[in-house]
């Protein structure tokens, strides 16, 4: 069981969406928990299934592939965001993902059999899931579109619209992995006068 200073952020964000009850505050806090992870350490590893689902009360967290000793990263998770590895929570299949911390973190977890009694409970349940899974949904097409509309100069300036803290925070060869360009192309995009973009080119979509 946890404090519900503990869970101050992730209840405030649930009750921005609908009202909680007092029996649903109590099951929650029952069922979920709050756990610290020291930087470098793995949330979620591959051939393996999600069975959590993770609200980051503070940190950041990646996901990658690895493929031939290579990393491929494919999001990162800033404070006050869920994450898992989706399509595995849903389906019951084993992931590919990596889930690991860029900084200590703390973060809440709940539990898949939680989430599934909450949502046979009460249908309200299902704005929340829906809409994790519709940010979740518009991030994936967004980083798609911009990998097939802008250049490596203007994916990296989108990047920055996307996380504007993310210099200070995320090691620069971590993003030019997720860019799909080499740290050294990175380093001559950051080194010369960048024009800007329309990021409503992909924003509209």
């Amino acid at each position: 069981m946890i404090s519900e200073y503990a869970s101050d952020a992730f209840f405030g964000k649930v009750g921005s969406l609908f009202t909680l009850t007092e029996g649903e505050k109590e099951f929650l806090l029952s069922k979920i928990s709050v756990s610290e992870f020291k930087k470098d350490s793995y949330l979620i590893k591959p051939d393996t299934t999600a069975k959590n689902l993770f609200f980051l009360q503070k940190g950041l967290v990646r996901s990658f592939y690895q493929k031939d000793y290579r990393e491929i990263n494919t999001e990162f998770f800033f404070e006050n965001e869920y994450l898992t590895a989706f399509t595995s929570f849903l389906t019951g299949e084993q992931t590919k993902l990596h889930f690991q911390c860029l900084e200590d973190c703390k973060m809440i977890s709940i539990p898949k059999s939680v989430i599934d009694s909450l949502l046979a409970a009460d249908p309200k349940w299902h704005i929340l899931l829906n809409g994790i899974l519709k940010n979740e949904y518009i991030k994936k097409c967004r980083r798609e579109s911009s990998f097939l509309l802008f250049d490596s100069n203007e994916r990296y300036l989108y990047f920055l619209e996307q996380f504007p803290e993310s210099e200070s925070r995320i090691p620069l060869f971590h993003i030019a992995s997720y860019l799909g360009i080499s740290p050294e192309t990175l380093s001559r995009i950051r080194s010369k006068k960048m024009k800007q973009i329309d990021i409503h080119q992909v924003n509209g979509i």
